[in-house]
């Protein structure tokens, strides 16, 4: 039989509606399950809205989508999210199935009903905020939402606690009603109904068992009269009944008596007696429920634990993530202390809600200095293949880290701290509020909200005092804290705990790096290992007085570089002034020549240096590639064919070899590392010279895989100079004396607050925010241990044209950077001096008609070349040659 279609003109209509109202249905149905399921797939650590998350992976079982949607809505909403499923659900089913409304007559409804969503939900922020604690919820503001937050410190800055408590349960009543559209008598009725029927049912029951006692004690004489009794049991059964409720009634009036009040009619005292006495025996519990109200602690507490927040309220059994915090050593959100001092007591007493005091390890708290360390030349992250020497020592040289069993402050030292430092900043004039505290492994920092109009400049002028009211070595007021509106103050733990060189070595950023440039730093505030890429950087400057970790800093560095690379892949250059402490690096197989102690000989290193990076461009030019890397690989694809690249720059005559001669086969070139402990005693001997040529290398020796590691103790500005500072945008600055020696090295204060022995200021290149780490420490046993190895595996070959060039330059210029005799009135000036026997600069200045550097210059080069002798301590000169002799 065939279905005839609807001949009704309405009937496609009415079905599309029926349709639609069942679809709109079930999406609504699906939306509400699929944010229930987000909500409690929620992790604190995924990425939202409110931060930035810190895995990879997201957590939640909805998806990226649900972690952003639930921490939208934690964070507006507080708790009063878990009933916003419910309360979008009821009032769809209840439309949908009114089937003779129309959605526009049913318009006035829904108006009614959303004001009632919106009165109830904000009424539920508001109350959450004020009555529920966030310590064991872990959302990402307060339990109430910014809404609830807001709500709630408006309404008891006008109404107190206690009335805002009132007016809010008033609100949610009546949006309850709006939304519910209740009728409150039929409520009170269908309470009174259910009492009397569960008075009724439990009478009953109490009855039936007594009756049947009775009947069991009695079963001997029932069987002897079992006729007798068959006609009387009715009659026996009810007065029987009569008489036990009277003595249940009696029973309970008198135990229930005192808990009512005597104004009460006798029928309302025995009705609540026995429903009170039948509550109690189903609990089993022996006190009366007043008794049992006031024995409860008040719902707002100044500062509460997280176990007896959850343990004392039925209404925060809120779905809690302590499991998951413990799973991965997270410490939840926690209020520390039951007796803070003076200032919050002041608050508390001034009738306003004390603010909790949130406690966050700064493992959380802090993100981790990311490590850009892409190699452009090496598209794997394996080790290259090494030609001669196939093996670099184990990480076991080093001494392993240390255990450490000491966490820094307590709680209560912590809230003392938070406490004291909000009213040392209100007696200097700055209204602030602790709002955080990130416990680290050696510093914690206090996250301070300042007041409106409170700059921050007035707080970082703030520090010595603050130091010296806290009774700790230094303060150091961190400005910007990315991502928050908050300035951060970091004060020194009680005990430090030790960074050691092989757990950064043995960290995960260290071993997976493919750049063979990779410097291990130590670690940042929170405990995360600090690596740098060198050849991102591209040259490095470290300062710092004497004794704050500088040369500890530097060999933390080269031990890194010998443990990443091989001498085929970085070769280093050391410049030595002091004699001490790269010295010990003698003889490893990394070396281009021995290290340097004499600085007229490091000026020739460097001018071979600056020769190198010309050559290296010529012959990349030639190549067709734009770095090293790129030649590197390009060589190595050319071996691997079969058909070795011939070097385009050969020029027999130039090498002693017979006009004719086929070029060599080109090979890799290795990374070049100069590495300079003290560039000040340098420059104060060989002259500015130094600084032009340090300037040269680092404007143009990237490309040619040329770096400079550049480290002086006397961070001035006749040192660290505005040319150098320009070329060599990655800084390093440990603890100074003043301000000005952190603004020469950082262009901004900070490293005169640091606490010495490693702690430093890292200032990568293209930021202007420096990051605090405790740099690694490294003995002088373990230094030897890796040197003694290296030299096991490989000899130094060392190059010889870098000692040759600054040994010839060095007699004939003093270590300068060109060769003054070529000066054409530099005879001239010899003959004038030894004829007169005056070698002063300003009597060359005067016969010369030349200026003043250029004489100082001349006189110099007479100097290196022996014609006159250095300046004694009046400043005269005695000539030495002899006088021209005239034809």
């Amino acid at each position: 039989m065939k279905n005839k279609l609807p001949t009704s003109p309405h009937a496609f209509s009415e079905l599309l509606a029926r349709v639609l109202k069942v679809c709109v249905l079930f999406l609504i149905i699906m939306s509400c399950a699929y944010m229930l399921l987000a909500m409690l797939g929620y992790h604190p650590k995924d990425p939202g809205w409110s931060h930035l998350g810190y895995h990879a992976g997201v957590r939640n079982w909805t998806g990226i989508f649900g972690a952003w949607l639930t921490d939208l809505l934690f964070s507006f909403l507080g708790v009063s999210a878990w009933f916003l499923p419910f309360i979008i659900i009821w009032p769809a089913l209840r439309f949908m199935l009114r089937r003779e409304v129309t959605l526009l007559d049913g318009l006035p409804f829904v108006m009614l009903r959303a004001s009632g969503i919106l009165l109830l939900m904000a009424s539920l922020c508001g109350l959450a905020s004020i009555h529920l604690s966030n310590q064991s919820l872990g959302f990402p503001f307060t339990s109430g939402g910014i809404i609830g937050q807001a709500l709630s410190d408006w309404m008891v800055s006008w109404f107190s606690l206690l009335g805002s408590t009132v007016l809010l349960i008033t609100a949610a009543g009546i949006g309850c009603t709006f939304y519910m559209e209740l009728s409150w008598d039929a409520i009170q009725n269908r309470i009174g109904g259910g009492v009397l029927n569960a008075y009724r049912y439990l009478s009953a029951l109490f009855a039936h068992n007594d009756d049947s006692s009775a009947q069991a004690s009695d079963s001997a004489k029932q069987n002897a009269d079992k006729s007798s009794a068959l006609n009387d049991h009715g009659n026996n059964h009810a007065q029987h009944n009569e008489s036990v409720r009277a003595s249940l009634k009696e029973r309970m009036r008198a135990r229930l008596e005192p808990a009512f009040s005597a104004s009460t009619g006798a029928a309302s005292d025995a009705a609540d007696a026995s429903f009170g006495s039948a509550l109690k025996s189903i609990k089993g519990q022996p006190a009366t429920v007043n008794q049992q109200s006031a024995a409860e602690p008040p719902l707002v507490t100044e500062a509460i634990s997280a176990h007896q927040s959850v343990k004392e309220s039925g209404a925060r059994a809120e779905p809690s993530w302590e499991d998951v915090d413990a799973a991965d050593n997270i410490v939840p959100l926690r209020t520390v202390s039951q007796h803070p001092p003076g200032p919050a007591v002041s608050a508390s007493a001034s009738g306003l809600p004390k603010k909790e005091l949130k406690i966050v390890p700064l493992a959380e708290a802090h993100q981790p200095i990311q490590n850009d360390d892409h190699d452009a030349n090496s598209s794997n992250k394996e080790r290259r293949p090494v030609r001669s020497l196939r093996k670099i020592p184990s990480l076991d040289l080093l001494d392993p880290p240390e255990l450490q069993t000491d966490h820094g402050y307590s709680e209560e030292e912590l809230e003392d701290m938070s406490r004291l430092l909000e009213s040392k900043l209100k007696d200097f004039g700055v209204i602030a509020e602790v709002v955080e505290v990130n416990p680290g492994p050696v510093i914690t920092r206090f996250e301070i909200q300042p007041a409106a109009g409170v700059k921050v400049s007035k707080i970082t002028n703030l520090a010595k005092d603050l130091a010296r009211s806290l009774a700790i070595s230094s303060v150091r007021v961190v400005e910007v804290i990315p991502g928050k509106s908050v300035v951060g103050i970091e004060i020194p733990n009680a005990s430090r705990q030790m960074v050691r060189l092989s757990e950064v070595l043995n960290s995960k950023p260290y071993l997976e790096a493919s750049s063979r440039l990779t410097l291990a730093l130590g670690n940042d505030i929170a405990g995360n290992p600090v690596v740098a890429n060198l050849g991102k950087m591209p040259h490095l400057l470290v300062a710092g007085t004497t004794g704050s970790g500088k040369s500890v800093g530097v060999n933390a560095m080269i031990l890194s570089l010998l443990f990443k690379a091989t001498p085929e892949e970085v070769r280093l250059m050391m410049v030595d002034p002091k004699m001490l402490e790269l010295s010990i690096y003698e003889g490893i197989p990394h070396l281009l020549t021995p290290v340097i102690t004499d600085m007229k000989e490091a000026a020739g290193g460097l001018r071979w240096c600056v020769g190198e990076m010309e050559r290296r461009y010529r012959l990349m030019a030639k190549m067709g590639v734009r770095n090293l890397g790129g030649f590197n690989d390009k060589v190595k694809a050319a071996q691997q064919q079969g058909k070795p690249l011939l070097d385009p720059l050969w020029n027999a005559e130039e090498h002693g070899e017979p006009f004719g001669t086929p070029a060599p086969a080109l090979e890799t070139l290795p990374y070049i590392v100069v590495i300079i402990d003290e560039f000040a005693d340098m420059m104060m001997i060989v002259g500015k010279k130094v600084e032009e040529l340090i300037a040269r290398i680092a404007q143009k020796a990237r490309a040619a895989g040329i770096h400079l590691i550049l480290a002086t103790q006397r961070p001035s500005v006749d040192v660290i100079t505005g040319l150098i500072k320009a070329n060599v945008p990655t800084r390093i600055a440990f603890q100074v004396s003043s301000k000005i020696d952190s603004r020469t090295i950082l262009d901004q204060s900070g490293a005169e607050n640091l606490l010495g022995n490693g702690d430093m200021l890292y200032l990568p290149a293209g930021t202007s925010v420096p990051n605090r780490v405790h740099g690694a420490f490294v003995g002088d046993d373990e230094v030897h241990r890796v040197v003694e190895a290296w030299k096991l595996i490989g000899e130094p070959v060392y190059i010889d044209a870098v000692l040759n060039e600054s040994g010839s330059d060095s007699g004939g210029s003093s270590g300068g950077l060109f060769d003054e005799e070529q000066d054409p009135l530099y005879d001239e000036a010899v003959a004038f001096v030894t004829e007169t026997r005056k070698a002063s600069i300003s009597s060359v200045q005067r016969k010369m008609k030349i200026g003043y550097n250029r004489a100082a210059r001349m006189i110099e080069t007479m100097e290196a070349a022996g014609v006159v002798t250095e300046a004694g301590s009046n400043g005269l000169r005695e000539v030495l040659a002899p006088p021209p002799v005239r034809g």
